[in-house]
């Protein structure tokens, strides 16, 4: 039987996770705009940003969403970024020169502002929130009438195999590994459960766009070490636990799983972003 999931334990090994990985998270990837973040800029120019707009980036991680919209901002608007990291908020404000700007602690969960926003972004942090249908209630609730959530998340397993191919095996050795009703990436990646999650909200003219990236890890051993040491940081010491025999099997049936990415002795991943908005009405 799978040990039973605690949204509470849950943040709190998110929250140690994303303090150890932030700054490898930030500088190798998302500063980077590479693979899945191909799609930030997307997601600024859809929001519309106006220089005198309020704007709050929700679960905003190091700063990249934010940073450009803060380049969208004049002095009479307002950047606020919220997430659980404070490493990952160190990052963003030492990235971003914005004056009207400030990072804040907090639970996505738990919004605690008494005012309110014109627009609100969230990038990749939807599927992990126990709660989504709370962190989006509360999301209306200090949107302005007319204002606009615009969010991204990861598409289906088969649309992103940078997770899908080391996880599977995983799961087929260690099917325990997380409590069952544990988030996961793909947990949105079909629009339609996107669209409904917004909709059941509250939101209004809600819109769905995929796009599909690359991402070229490099080689096998490569994309292992990084995946083991960044993306299964929270879940890497449960996995060796099992023992090397366990680890050489997960390894092995990755690398199967990687052979048909593999070109010239290098992989290139496809990767799916779903960018959805909704008005608040």
């Amino acid at each position: 039987m799978k040990p039973t999931f605690d949204p509470t334990q849950y943040k709190i090994t998110a929250k140690a996770n994303w303090n150890t990985v932030a700054s490898e998270y930030h500088y190798n990837w998302a500063d980077k705009k590479i693979g899945p973040f191909k799609s930030t800029g997307e997601i600024v120019k859809l929001a519309n940003i106006r220089p005198d707009d309020k704007v709050l980036d929700v679960a905003c991680g190091t700063g990249v969403v934010s940073k450009e919209i803060s380049q969208c901002l004049g002095p009479k608007g307002l950047l606020v970024g919220i997430d659980l990291s404070r490493t990952a908020l160190g990052i963003a404000k030492g990235t971003i020169s914005f004056q009207n700007s400030n990072f804040v602690e907090m639970d996505a969960e738990n919004i605690g502002f008494n005012f309110k926003f014109d627009k609100v972004t969230c990038q990749y942090g939807l599927m992990f929130f126990p709660d989504s249908s709370k962190v989006l209630e509360s999301i209306r609730k200090i949107l302005n009438k007319d204002g606009m959530l615009v969010v991204a998340v990861h598409g289906l397993a088969e649309d992103v195999p940078y997770f899908s191919t080391i996880m599977k095996p995983i799961l087929e050795y260690i099917p325990d590994i997380r409590p069952a009703g544990t988030p996961t990436v793909h947990r949105f990646g079909n629009p339609k459960d996107l669209e409904s999650e917004l909709a059941g909200a509250g939101f209004e003219h809600v819109t769905v766009t995929r796009y599909d990236h690359a991402y070229e890890p490099g080689t096998f051993e490569e994309y292992w070490e990084d995946y083991m040491h960044s993306t299964a940081n929270s879940i890497r010491s449960k996995i060796q636990s099992h023992g090397q025999e366990t680890m050489n099997k997960i390894k092995q049936g990755a690398q199967k799983n990687a052979l048909r990415y593999e070109k010239n002795g290098n992989l290139v991943f496809p990767w799916t972003v779903l960018v959805a908005s909704g008005i608040n009405r």
